[in-house]
């Protein structure tokens, strides 16, 4: 029996989806936060989970090697859209999260903490609510990007900060956003099918990002140029310095977070205008 295996949607992906999926498995959509949870139900056997989410899974999941999803300097595809710049904000300015990703909400806390005290980060914009700013991720925030660098604004934003830049700018370190993972109680097959497939990715990465290319440009009404240079920011194959920035990014999640999840961006008030 085939093997579901869980593959994000996004464009950072392509070139992963461009090869097949590995032998005796079938691919899953799945938004980065869903993996997580698909992981644990045991409705996937693998995923590009994103760091953030590692902690919840613990030993049930074994990584594949190094290998994932990071950025050395920009990234494209998480970015933070504002009406200010990112040195102006602080309570009680408001933001908008995505719920699509643990990782980049993570790193957005951090980010504001270090820019502005953790005791005064701005607060979660309520629904309907006119934020100061939104975390956007994926092909949304590469096409939000795209329409920002045309015409010098987008959504009535006409500031952005490229959150794995903003880290690198910090720690010197490029920032993972996810890693492949493996269920532990997988057979050794199925690891070693895995395995083998990233192995094959490494060793055609460049040629996958061009067949993934055009793709990506139509799907997203792209220009092929720009698309082909988004392929091309994205690392895959990991590094020691790659897994070095996962590791200072999980300290300083530690640190800075340690009570979890309510220490995260407080709720603001509800109303539908943005706070001067």
């Amino acid at each position: 029996m085939n093997a579901p295996i869980a593959m994000i949607p996004y464009a950072n992906m392509a070139p992963y989806a461009a090869m097949g999926p590995p032998d005796a498995c079938y691919f899953v959509a799945c938004t980065p936060r869903n993996s997580i949870q698909a992981l644990r139900e045991g409705a996937v056997w693998a995923a590009a989970v994103p760091v953030g989410g590692l902690t919840a899974l613990g030993k049930m999941v074994e990584p594949l090697g190094l290998f994932g999803i990071a950025a050395h300097k920009e990234v494209m595809s998480v970015m933070f859209f504002s009406d200010r710049p990112f040195e102006s904000f602080g309570r009680p300015q408001t933001v908008g999260l995505t719920d699509e990703s643990a990782s980049s909400v993570r790193l957005l806390y951090l980010l504001m903490g270090y820019q502005c005290g953790f005791d005064r980060i701005p607060l979660k914009a309520a629904p309907g609510a006119l934020p100061n700013g939104d975390l956007v991720i994926g092909d949304t925030a590469l096409r939000w990007l795209h329409q920002w660098e045309s015409t010098g604004e987008v959504k009535g934003y006409r500031h952005v900060i490229d959150l794995a830049a903003q880290w690198e700018r910090r720690h010197q370190l490029p920032f993972v956003f996810a890693r492949w993972v493996v269920r532990a109680d997988a057979s050794p097959r199925l690891k070693e099918n895995l395995r083998q497939w990233l192995d094959r990715f490494a060793a055609q990465e460049e040629a996958l990002i061009e067949r993934a290319a055009p793709e990506v440009a139509a799907r997203l009404a792209l220009p092929l140029d720009y698309a082909r240079r988004y392929l091309k920011v994205i690392r895959r194959c990991l590094t020691s310095q790659d897994a070095a920035g996962q590791a200072r990014f999980q300290e300083e999640w530690g640190a800075h977070a340690a009570a979890g999840e309510a220490a995260w961006f407080k709720d603001g008030p509800a109303g539908g205008h943005r706070h001067a």
